[in-house]
């Protein structure tokens, strides 16, 4: 784990950090809910704090010298597939997109038991990529909590496990090279 939030001040619980499972929306759902004229509410971590700034290795190949988003989108396919919201899909046309080139939309659960946990059972996250760096955004549809009000535990979580998920290594078949 590339990113330890245990000893931060605003973290949960120890005993609330151990399960957590993060699954994609299905582009299914995400399309009906977007057929019905509902949005997806969002909160932009990066903006929405000033305390906030994700980083990524270096191009593990030697040849970058700065945050590469590519290689977190590749760990990204490797573990959902292609991108899940639409709008999004390689090929399709980016005349309306500002900088954004991929985004996913992902319910973390939160597994863990005990009485008195402070984080909810489960939110929505987006990973995206922003201005050329790792974005990560707290979401909603119409019918759940305004994603501007969660604390700062859901937050730190949301942003730990997901730069985590992007900065391990996965196996990569070709040449044997760690991505």
């Amino acid at each position: 784990m590339r990113y330890d939030i245990r000893e931060h001040p605003q973290a949960p619980p120890n005993e609330e950090l151990r399960e957590f499972t993060l699954v994609p929306v299905s582009r299914d759902e995400i399309e009906t809910r977007l057929a019905d004229g509902e949005t997806l509410s969002e909160v932009n971590l990066r903006e929405a704090r000033d305390d906030v700034n994700v980083e990524l290795d270096p191009d593990p190949t030697g040849r970058g010298e700065h945050d590469d988003v590519g290689t977190a989108l590749y760990r990204l396919v490797q573990l959902f597939g292609t991108p899940n919201v639409p709008g999004y899909d390689a090929g399709s046309d980016l005349s309306d997109r500002d900088d954004e080139t991929f985004k996913y939309l992902l319910r973390l659960v939160n597994e863990s038991d005990g009485d008195e946990r402070t984080l909810p059972d489960e939110w929505l996250v987006t990973v995206y990529d922003y201005h050329v760096e790792l974005g990560i955004g707290l979401a909603a549809w119409p019918d759940g909590p305004d994603p501007a009000e969660y604390d700062d535990a859901v937050q730190i979580v949301s942003m730990a496990l997901l730069t985590n998920v992007v900065s391990e290594p996965l196996r990569c078949v070709y040449e044997d090279k760690w991505f």
